[in-house]
Order: structure tokens, then sequence, then C-alpha cells
């Protein structure tokens, strides 16, 4: 990690000089939690570091208007995960950032550096896909808006050019009738990387029954992906605990995992379709009082 000229810019258009500048060989810095391991590791090597946390433009959790949120891409998991605002209004998110880590990578950790990242086992990215989440993006172009779904390419890859950067996320706010949950499997309790996850967000119309289902699983394909086989095996029909079982079993129809250290596709695929209906029975008692 010697010989790395690193740059604290104070704007974003000071940043953007930095990244035309060094094009390629140029990184973004954030919270650091996994780029300085890349480093480390000598898995990525860059002549300079764009360190952004001192650049106003991408922090804070407000609301865009009466219909959305923006966090901004230096907001860290634990501001994401104590924010009254996403709480209320997006709580699977919530939810994915308070299982983020340890609390040392919670404090440190950012949702653009999630992103960023493009990590098929990125814990906020299931939770972003439910809520049909934009990605602002900017760069020597302006800015554009880029759907969730649509910004990523593969495992580590994305739709950022080299001269661009993320600015924030803008979430549509999820109403009172709609219930969600987060649930993610690891090789340990806390401070794993996720073998399999799963977020689920649905409108609820009355006791088992879901509208507007969206499900998300991650590291169980190149990207995070939409499970609408088992949506539309949702959606629209009256759950009970049998019919729940068998909607979850579905949900290896979606999955196209690998087998790798943390586990094997099989694993994978099995571990999806129960983490999908744990979480499906525990919302079937929440229903009843919808």
């Amino acid at each position: 990690m010697t010989g790395i000229n690193v740059a604290i810019p104070k704007s974003i258009d000071e940043t953007l000089e930095l990244l035309e500048k060094w094009g390629p060989d140029a990184a973004i810095i954030a919270g650091g939690t996994d780029l300085v391991v890349e480093l480390k590791d000598k898995l990525k090597s860059w002549k300079a570091l764009i360190d952004i946390g001192c650049v106003p433009e991408v922090r804070g959790i407000r609301e865009a208007d009466s219909n959305h949120v923006w966090i901004g891409a230096m907001s860290t998991h634990a501001e994401i995960a104590s924010s009254t605002l996403v709480r209320d209004t997006a709580p699977v998110l919530a939810n994915a950032c308070a299982q983020v880590g340890s609390p040392q990578i919670r404090n440190r950790g950012t949702i653009g550096g999630n992103i960023s990242t493009a990590s098929p086992a990125g814990d906020t990215i299931p939770a972003l896909f439910v809520l049909e989440a934009s990605v602002e993006i900017i760069g020597p172009k302006g800015t554009r808006i880029v759907p969730i779904e649509s910004f990523f390419q593969g495992p580590k890859k994305s739709v950022l050019a080299p001269c661009e950067m993320v600015l924030g996320v803008r979430i549509p706010k999820l109403d009172k009738e709609y219930i969600s949950f987060f649930r993610k499997l690891g090789q340990r309790k806390s401070l794993a990387i996720s073998i399999v996850s799963v977020a689920f967000v649905a409108k609820c119309q009355g006791p088992g029954l879901f509208t507007d289902v969206r499900v998300a699983f991650g590291a169980v394909a190149p990207t995070v992906i939409r499970a609408r086989t088992v949506e539309n095996a949702i959606c629209g029909k009256q759950l009970d605990p049998k019919t729940a079982e068998y909607v979850s079993k579905l949900a290896f129809r979606d999955c196209v995992p690998i087998t790798d250290v943390r586990g094997s596709k099989g694993y994978r695929e099995q571990m999806a379709c129960n983490l999908l209906y744990e979480g499906l029975l525990s919302l079937l008692s929440c229903s009843e009082a919808c």
C-alpha cells in the first residue's frame, strides 16, 4: 500500500476533476471496508485514492419529495439503520443495514460503497431491489439516474464509467399497508459475508393476502436477482403455512448459484427456499393485524 497518492476533495466538482486526471488509475474511497482489504491483499492496485469523506453533496438522509427518500452515498449502514425516516418509509433497508458486518463495519461502511463494489452478496442490495430504488450517478457529462436492477452487470461489474461516481440512492416511500423482511445466512450469526440473503416487500390486503409482491435474493446469481416466479405465485393468492411452504420451494427456479468456499450450489438453493419460508411464516402472523 505504499506509493499511492491520496486526495481529499471538498466538492463534487473537485472530485470529478481528480477522476478525470487519474482515470482508471484512481479509486473512490468512502468507508474503505472493502477497498482497503483489496489493497492489503494485493487484489487491486491504484495510483491514486480519492477520499470523498469531506464532500457534502454525498452526505445526508432526507426526503427528496413527498414520495421519495434520498440517501447520500456516504451514509453509513449505522446511520441508515437508525434513521427514523428510513425505518418509517423503507424498513427493509434499515433491517438489512442493521445486519451488515460488525458494529465497526456498520459505522464505517457506506451504502455507496456497498453499491459500487457490486458484489452479489452485498447486504443492502436485495433491499434496494425490492424497494425499486434508483442510483444517482454523476460524471463529466452530468447526472444520470439508473434503476437499481440495471446498475449491476455481473460480479464486481456495474454501469459506472471510470470517471463516474455514485451520488446517492433515491427510494420510493412505502405506505403503511406494506409489510417486509430481510433475512441472511452466513457462516456465523454475525460478522460474515452472506451465503444467501432474501428481501421481501408486499402490500398487505388482509391475513395471508398480499399484492405488489417483490422478492429479491442475494449471493445466488452473478448479481442480486428479483424472484419473479415466487412473486407471481404469492401475489393475490391466499397464503397459509402449507401454501407458504409450496411457494418457497419455487425460489430455486430463479436462483443460479455457484459452489464456492462458503457454500455449494445445492446448499444455496435449499437455503434460499428455507429463508423465504421462515420470512413468510413470520409475515403470516403479522398480516393478521392488517
